[in-house]
């Protein structure tokens, strides 16, 4: 098969979209709603804490004189991995196809 193969038959094809019974015949297909995009905020949000702690953290030498308070480095430490995580399962989770 080549890129050239023009089929009139899409109802073969498994990653055509469905039509729908509700769309009209030639009005284009709705588009489709982002999945877990909750799932994305969260990741992005997460990590971000994560990566403000950690330079707040590595900042508080100079600005306090002194070791930064044990609650900056444990929120660094967490978040950002975790966010870390959390982009990477939306990455695979995102990659798959859709259940037909």
């Amino acid at each position: 098969m080549t890129s050239d193969d023009q089929r009139d038959d899409s109802s073969l094809d498994p990653w055509a979209p469905a039509a729908d019974a509700q769309t009209p015949a030639g009005a284009p297909p709705a588009q489709a709603r982002p999945r877990r995009r909750g799932l994305f905020i969260t990741a992005i949000v997460i990590f971000v804490i994560g990566v403000v702690f950690t330079i707040i953290a590595a900042a508080a030498p100079f600005i306090l004189g002194r070791d930064a308070p044990t609650i900056l480095y444990l929120a660094a430490m967490l978040s950002t991995p975790v966010g870390f995580l959390l982009g990477l399962l939306y990455a695979i989770l995102g990659s798959r196809p859709p259940k037909v």
